[in-house]
């Protein structure tokens, strides 16, 4: 209900004015022209959201510095931003000031450029560089890892996709696990696989009737996850973000193109499981860089 003063609002409105802190990430809002942003940090002091341009990558075409008195519920800091804002803005990060003490675990890094723990799609500029992040007061504009923003489009904070009539397959009593590296699965010519889709998402497609020959029910996925491709890790078990395929098993489009591998998997009948390990992530002891989770929170 709304005062007739306007004293009192709808959660709809207040919503429209700061933001809500649900859900995380970056949510799309095409009723509204704008994007929703939840960012989880129980021990930030203060919190500026920024945005690129595809041009410039080193400075923010806006900013909008949040407050801690409209922009945070309990432990999510949280505001609205109108597309019309932000024309240009193919990018976003966030800095993040906080208390910086090594013995109560707190790494809060006003320098670095941080990435969003929810973003769906991940972009390194050309002069990222895994070494400066992992220097404390080392300022790292347009040397870290940017998530992408939603496409904006109407009811969704992703990019469209058309599952048709999909449905999730289930094997219980014969149930036959194939685990498997998607690079290293058809990564060789071997594997029979064109050459601009070996060792990607669209390539194992093309490998669904040999698993369906093998009798397999399930092909368990080892880490799709976006990890650091500066790190040397070929396994993706030190996760750089969970919510956003690995660009390097992708053509083009890694989040488009992981779906429509799940899709053409349950259409075979057989179930997809993911390999996640959250007990470690790239950023890895206290030596290693500050780009996301250590920055906003540990």
């Amino acid at each position: 209900m709304e005062h007739a003063a306007g004293i009192v609002r709808t959660m709809v409105d207040w919503e429209a004015q700061e933001g809500a802190p649900a859900p995380l990430g970056a949510t799309w809002n095409h009723a509204r022209q704008g994007y929703n942003f939840a960012l989880y940090s129980r021990h930030a002091t203060s919190v500026t959201l920024l945005f690129y341009s595809k041009d410039d990558l080193f400075n923010p075409c806006y900013k909008y510095r949040l407050d801690y008195l409209k922009h945070k519920t309990e432990r999510v800091w949280h505001c609205w931003i109108p597309a019309a804002l932000i024309l240009d803005a193919h990018y976003y990060a966030y800095r993040v000031d906080g208390p910086n003490d090594v013995l109560a675990g707190h790494r809060f890094d006003r320098s670095k450029i941080l990435l969003d723990p929810f973003a769906t799609e991940v972009f390194f500029p050309e002069s990222y560089d895994r070494a400066a992040t992992c220097v404390p007061g080392l300022r790292t504009d347009g040397r870290a890892p940017l998530g992408v923003l939603p496409q904006r489009i109407p009811h969704s904070s992703v990019a469209p996709f058309d599952w048709g009539e999909d449905v999730r397959p289930r094997h219980t009593s014969q149930t036959i696990v194939y685990e498997l590296h998607v690079r290293g699965f058809t990564a060789h010519p071997s594997s029979g696989v064109v050459a601009e889709r070996r060792g990607t998402f669209l390539g194992l497609i093309e490998k669904i009737p040999y698993l369906k020959e093998l009798g397999v029910t399930v092909v368990e996925l080892l880490p799709v996850q976006q990890f650091d491709p500066q790190e040397g890790n070929y396994w993706g078990y030190m996760t750089l973000n969970f919510f956003a395929p690995h660009l390097d098993y992708a053509v083009e489009n890694p989040l488009d193109e992981f779906r429509q591998l799940v899709r053409a998997m349950h259409a075979a009948g057989i179930e997809v499981w993911l390999d996640v390990v959250y007990n470690h992530t790239s950023e890895g002891d206290q030596n290693g860089p500050t780009y996301c989770f250590r920055g906003i929170d540990n």
